[in-house]
C-alpha cells in the first residue's frame, strides 16, 4: 500500500508536537530566573542571533520589519512559549494562536533555525538581558 505526502507530513507535524509537549517542561523550571544573568548565555545568544540571521527580520528597539521588533518579547510572551517557538515555529503556526496571528499580521513564516535546547537557552537568556537593560 503507498502512503501519500499527506500521510507522511500529518504523521510527522504529530511527531514534531508530541515532542514539544515533552521537550517544553525540561527547558524551563516553570519559574523565571530574575537573577543575575549567566554572561556567557548571554554572549552566546546573541553570537546566534546575528549567525542564525535573525536580525535580517528582527530588531529589538528599531522597529518591525518583516518580523515583529523583539523588545520587551520576554515580557509579553512566556517562557515556555518562548522556548517552543524558537524550537519549531514552522509546526506552532498550524498549533497555537498567538503564532497564527503573527503569521496574519507579518505574512512570512519564521523558518526553523534547527536550534538545540541549549542555543534555545541561549538566544531566550540574550534576549531577556537586552529587555532588562532598556
Amino acid at each position: 500500500m503507498r502512503v501519500g505526502l499527506g500521510f507522511n507530513f500529518s504523521v510527522w507535524l504529530l511527531i514534531v508536537s508530541i515532542a514539544i509537549v515533552f521537550v517544553a517542561p525540561a527547558l524551563s523550571s516553570g519559574e523565571e530566573d530574575k537573577a543575575a544573568p549567566n554572561m556567557e548565555s548571554v554572549e552566546k545568544g546573541k553570537e546566534l542571533f546575528q549567525s542564525k540571521s535573525c536580525v535580517a527580520c528582527h530588531t529589538i528597539g528599531g522597529g518591525k520589519l518583516s518580523g515583529p521588533d523583539l523588545q520587551g518579547v520576554t515580557d509579553r510572551r512566556e517562557q515556555v512559549w518562548l522556548e517552543k517557538w524558537l524550537m519549531s515555529p514552522d509546526t506552532m503556526i498550524y498549533t497555537d494562536p498567538i503564532a497564527k496571528e503573527l503569521l496574519k499580521e507579518y505574512f512570512v513564516p519564521m523558518p526553523n533555525q534547527g536550534l538545540t535546547v541549549e542555543e534555545t537557552v541561549d538566544i531566550i537568556s540574550y534576549l531577556k538581558f537586552e529587555d532588562s537593560e532598556k
